[in-house]
């Protein structure tokens, strides 16, 4: 009985500790490496109010610059980190009028998700002008792979997409 005990006690020990890091874990550190990161390729992310939240960060109004020309405003970002399952949140996305001729107008809704269970995957779902979008980036074969299975206002970028039997989609093999 008392190494049932024993066992019980360490389970909950190891839990406590791990809903502890994930707590207090420097979640806004994360966000300003993604920063640095997108700024190595021109892209900076300016106006936008962030606030931390218990398991993850959440920026409000930000406007997208790429190489200094204001290109979209985003009403908020979601990410949650949960280590084991990650998941990274886009509602509103709206594109600046001077790009909207090679990007989609709008972006209602953009969801990527990293799970342990699946840790060669990130799946993207997404909905907009464009129509849905559902794929994802497969790390292990360094590929993206989006498939449009119904799509509405796709003119800016059609000219990208393939077409099998299943329908439209995009395929990019990456380094």
């Amino acid at each position: 009985m008392q190494m049932v005990k024993k066992i019980i006690i360490s389970i909950i020990n190891s839990f406590i500790i791990l809903l502890a890091l994930l707590i207090f874990a420097p979640k806004h550190e994360l966000y300003y490496k993604l920063e640095k990161e997108l700024e190595k390729n021109g892209i900076v992310i300016g106006d936008e109010k962030f606030t931390d939240t218990i398991l993850g960060v959440k920026i409000e109004n930000a406007n997208i610059y790429l190489k200094g020309m204001n290109v979209a405003h985003i009403k908020s970002i979601n990410l949650d980190i949960f280590f084991l399952y990650n998941r990274l949140t886009i509602d509103s996305v709206t594109t600046d009028k001077s790009i909207q001729n090679f990007v989609p107008k709008n972006i209602n809704y953009a969801k990527a998700v990293f799970s342990i269970l699946k840790p060669y995957k990130i799946s993207i779902d997404a909905n907009g002008s464009f129509g849905e979008i559902t794929g994802g980036v497969y790390l292990n074969m360094n590929k993206i792979f989006i498939r449009v299975p119904k799509p509405k206002d796709i003119s800016a970028f059609r000219g990208f997409l393939k077409t099998d039997a299943k329908g439209l989609y995009y395929e990019k093999f990456f380094k």
